[in-house]
């Protein structure tokens, strides 16, 4: 994919499956959750992202359909780096859904994935 237009629609997309729905379980919890459903939150937003036709579909696999879709379209801009970055951090989340959640730390990871998203966005449309 290399037509910009292409490109932005992608990354509205991504915008909207990922960088919406990863943070959108835990900012819809009340202030006082409690640790198991911080956990329910987390795994919904790692492990079950969005629900598509077939299921579920988790964080890494509307990550790694965007990756293919853009086909290294991306790697040059700035933004490309920080946006791998969030989206490593928030994924790394998965190793630890079993024990304890800091969820201040986990929400602002998550949250970085749209943020980085949308820094993106900008970048290749002032390209």
């Amino acid at each position: 994919m290399r037509d910009p237009q292409d490109l932005q629609d992608a990354l509205d997309d991504l915008q909207h499956d990922l960088g919406k729905y990863i943070r959108l379980p835990l900012t819809m919890l009340p202030a006082d959750a409690d640790a198991d459903a911080v956990r329910a939150a987390a795994t919904t937003a790692l492990l079950r992202t969005r629900r598509g036709a077939d299921g579920p579909v988790s964080a890494e696999q509307l990550w790694l359909r965007f990756c293919d879709e853009a086909d290294g379209a991306l790697d040059a801009l700035q933004g490309w780096a920080r946006l791998t970055a969030a989206v490593d951090r928030a994924l790394a989340w998965r190793a630890a859904l079993d024990g304890r959640l800091d969820r201040a730390v986990l929400t602002a990871d998550l949250s970085a994935v749209g943020d980085a998203i949308r820094a993106l966005r900008a970048e290749l449309d002032d390209g």
